[in-house]
């Protein structure tokens, strides 16, 4: 990995962070997220994360228009469907959607594995 790779893929868990632990993450997308209903709030939420990808990757390595636009699809698309997924398993699995149970933290480490998975493609195809 070279270092702007690795420089960009910090600056992708850190947005990543913004994206889902800070008022970035309005309560509309956090109860979307819980419940799976108003799947257009998962899709403002991914959305979100989209522009934040765009901006590192516009920022760190200054790439053509068209990898630029494939990083903030695949981000945008991932990102929604995880986090769809992740809510339908909740609404599925009361055990899934409350903190009181194991299941709830081993679904959320799940969700962001998966997320962090995708941040590192990115990084990887862009630079």
């Amino acid at each position: 990995m070279t270092d702007q790779a690795l420089i960009l893929l910090v600056v992708l868990l850190l947005a990543h962070y913004l994206g889902d632990f800070t008022h970035l993450s309005t309560p509309r997308m956090l109860e979307a997220k819980a419940t799976g209903r108003s799947i257009s709030w998962i899709g403002v939420h991914a959305g979100v994360h989209a522009l934040l990808v765009g901006i590192a990757v516009g920022v760190i390595v200054a790439p053509t228009s068209k990898v630029l636009l494939l990083a903030v699809a695949l981000e945008f698309a991932t990102h929604f469907l995880i986090d769809t997924g992740r809510a339908k398993v909740s609404a599925s699995f009361p055990s899934c959607a409350t903190t009181d149970h194991d299941a709830y933290w081993y679904l959320l480490g799940l969700d962001q594995l998966a997320h962090g998975l995708v941040l590192l493609a990115i990084a990887a195809l862009v630079t």
